[in-house]
């Protein structure tokens, strides 16, 4: 299978696929990998303003993702996971795992606690619910004069300095840009999950690897 450079996130029975913008502009060629399955993709939709674009892919989906109502709360760090699909598929038990990440109160927008390395642009944010709640999109200072970048892995030359937080784009923006441009996608506030099961199972479901040449 052929290494990715980015996740997304399925939206919608048709196969669409949400992602990071920066990790699909430019390409001479774009696919979105999932398993054993390679389609070609094409951008239908992208917001340089809050780095998001949708892949069109005749790719099947066993799952898609459902937004979150509401955003993660911002008073109190909750858990939530978030993973590259590079790294999903090779995540030994994560049927058992129930988070890698904690939000960090207090800030605009959402922002993580994360160790996720380049390829995670695009990556689902999903609550211990199953909820989706954001995208990531880069890797931001968390300290003064603390260096950031961008986690795709076309851009994983960059260095990183000091201690950094994961940025996402919460719900609420995903649902406009997605109505938008006239996007499909679904929306609850009902749990997806029962407590005992793994966001991270879920995410590996949802999840879609991008490849740029």
């Amino acid at each position: 299978m052929p290494d990715t450079n980015a996740s997304g996130v399925f939206l919608n029975a048709a196969g669409d696929v949400l992602t990071a913008r920066h990790a699909v502009t430019g390409c001479r060629t774009l696919f979105a990998v999932k398993g054993a399955q390679v389609a070609q993709a094409t951008v239908i939709a992208a917001s340089p303003e809050l780095d998001l674009a949708v892949l069109r892919t005749t790719l099947t989906p066993y799952l898609s993702a459902t937004l979150a109502l509401s955003d993660a709360a911002s008073g109190h760090s909750v858990g939530v996971f978030a993973e590259a699909y590079a790294v999903l598929q090779r995540l030994p038990d994560r049927a058992a795992l129930l988070s890698n990440a904690m939000t960090v109160p207090g800030v605009d927008g959402l922002q993580l606690l994360s160790g996720v390395k380049p390829g995670a642009s695009g990556s689902a944010v999903l609550g211990a619910d199953g909820l989706l709640l954001g995208v990531v999109v880069e890797r931001v200072p968390a300290a003064p004069h603390a260096g950031g970048m961008v986690l795709s892995r076309a851009s994983s030359s960059a260095a990183v300095t000091g201690a950094t937080q994961v940025r996402a784009v919460p719900a609420s923006q995903l649902r406009q840009f997605l109505r938008t441009h006239d996007i499909a996608f679904t929306e609850s506030a009902s749990p997806q999950l029962s407590p005992t099961q793994s966001p991270a199972a879920r995410a590996s479901t949802l999840s879609v690897g991008v490849l740029c040449g």
